[in-house]
């Protein structure tokens, strides 16, 4: 499975300055030494390391390197914000409003520091927030067990969001390297979508990284990478990814990718059809993807199989997967234009009674191609439905100038419930999103974006305010973003 590690929050991955962390590249004075008067003990008052000669070692204060060793330091670091207006997200109701108006700030600082060929570390101090809210708001919820969009994960609360090692040439290796920490997880199929399983991004908290560790060993074409993570609901993850990129033909490029995951102690989402569905003890996922490339189209598609023991009488038995095509062309001016065709199916479960859970396990999905139904950060409805959500998506999108700077994109999606609950409708609405983006420099993004989001029958009986007070009214989403990689 691919990894990118530009799929941390907002991509904070972007490094634009490279300074050694010595002393003479400053032109400071160097800190003292841990001893500083008179040799370390145990050592010879003459010959050169007493002289000052190549064998000397200057120690800064709590530092086991000398401070004039070379080492490459990166600042890099996000300011992300966002003013919002919604409604009626939590029950299509517009008697019943639960309108909105809010904004969002996500800040992140950190360093990347280079200490040889062999190891890197990387440290990042996160905040998130509700603008105007500066005091850390109580702990209410505890995700996947999440019903209500918005809600705050972490938020109002300095964090550490990452801080991990990277081990390069692992064993004298020049293929195998480590990676152990707190770390971005983003195991995407495409590049710059989120992941269809697995992704620390999901439910949009203030720490988007997981504690874990993972190796990754280099064949030719062929990566091969095992990992282990605690995730943020004290549930844990195992598995190993095998990845295959053949050589680029030309403006063709294949890339196929597999994997195999266990995770122990899975916390259920409640919902509609079970509300108290408690703990899987063992949930096993078998995971294909493949991407061709051939010139302007794009080829793709996902599938996923699930397995496990959900209790001592239920088993897990679900399945899920996406198919879809995008064609990417420059017209006579040297504008770009897309246009683009998805399916994704998630199997449901229609009888919580039975010894099969027939529902596809997606805690941790980072799917967000729509807006209200499916991202984590402005909406996510599709959290009222474990799975069971099917759908078709049309998208396009331009380029008003030839270097791609002013973008208008714009996504219609229709939904259904594979598996409606007995005597329940299977339509669970349909999707519209228009975005307008801006690249002020090269650096920095102004989004303008608004969704409407039409929920159909099938949606009343699902909806967590109860199918008495919900119903089909329009919910809708305004919004402004502006954000800062550095």
């Amino acid at each position: 499975m691919s990894y990118h590690p530009r799929c941390l929050a907002a991509t904070l991955a972007l490094l634009v300055a490279g300074v050694h962390a010595s002393a003479e590249d400053n032109g400071s004075t160097p800190p003292p030494p841990v001893i500083p008067s008179g040799p370390a003990p145990g050592t010879s008052t003459s010959g050169p390391s007493a002289s000052g000669g190549s064998d000397s070692l200057d120690l800064g204060n709590g530092s086991r390197f000398g401070v004039n060793s070379p080492r490459q330091v990166v600042i890099q670091g996000l300011i992300d914000m966002d003013g919002l207006i919604q409604n009626n997200y939590t029950d299509g109701n517009s008697n019943n409003s639960d309108h909105r108006g809010f904004g969002l700030l996500r800040a992140e600082l950190g360093a990347k520091v280079t200490l040889d060929e062999k190891v890197t570390t990387v440290i990042t101090i996160g905040y998130y927030s509700e603008l105007g809210n500066s005091q850390p708001p109580p702990q209410v919820l505890t995700y996947p067990g999440d019903l209500t969009p918005t809600q705050n994960r972490g938020q109002g609360q300095a964090v550490i969001n990452d801080a991990y090692v990277e081990l390069k040439q692992f064993l004298d290796m020049p293929q195998l390297g480590v990676d152990a920490g707190r770390m971005p997880v983003c195991w995407n199929l495409r590049a710059g979508k989120g992941a269809f399983l697995y992704d620390s991004r999901a439910y949009d908290a203030a720490v988007t990284s997981w504690d874990g560790a993972r190796a990754t060993y280099n064949y030719e074409s062929i990566d091969i990478t095992p990992y282990s993570y605690r995730l943020p609901d004290n549930s844990t993850l195992y598995g190993g990814a095998i990845d295959w990129k053949p050589e680029r033909s030309g403006s063709s490029r294949t890339f196929l990718t597999g994997s195999v995951n266990l995770e122990r102690n899975v916390v259920l989402r409640p919902v509609a059809a079970d509300p108290t569905p408690g703990e899987g003890s063992r949930l096993y996922t078998y995971y294909a993807g493949a991407e061709f490339e051939l010139g302007d189209i794009d080829i793709y598609g996902e599938y996923a199989a699930q397995r496990g023991t959900q209790n001592d009488t239920v088993n897990f038995d679900g399945w899920g997967g996406d198919i879809g095509t995008e064609w990417r062309t420059r017209l006579a001016n040297g504008q770009q234009m897309v246009l683009g065709i998805q399916g994704d199916y998630l199997s449901g479960d229609n009888n919580p009674n039975d010894n099969r859970d027939n529902a596809f396990i997606n805690n941790w999905s980072g799917t967000a191609d729509t807006y209200i139904v499916e991202s984590p950060k402005y909406g996510q409805l599709s959290h009222y439905v474990q799975g069971n959500l099917e759908d078709i998506k049309l998208s396009a999108g331009i380029a008003f100038d030839q270097h791609n700077r002013i973008r208008l994109s714009a996504i219609y999606a229709y939904y259904r419930l594979p598996d409606p609950q007995a005597n329940s409708s299977s339509g669970f609405g349909q999707e519209a999103d228009l975005t307008l983006t801006w690249d002020y420099t090269y650096n920095t993004t102004f989004r303008l974006f608004g969704g409407i989001f039409k929920p159909d029958s099938g949606f009343i009986q699902v909806a967590p305010i109860g199918p008495i007070i919900a119903s089909t009214d329009p919910a809708y989403l305004l919004g402004l973003n502006l954000s800062t990689l550095f």
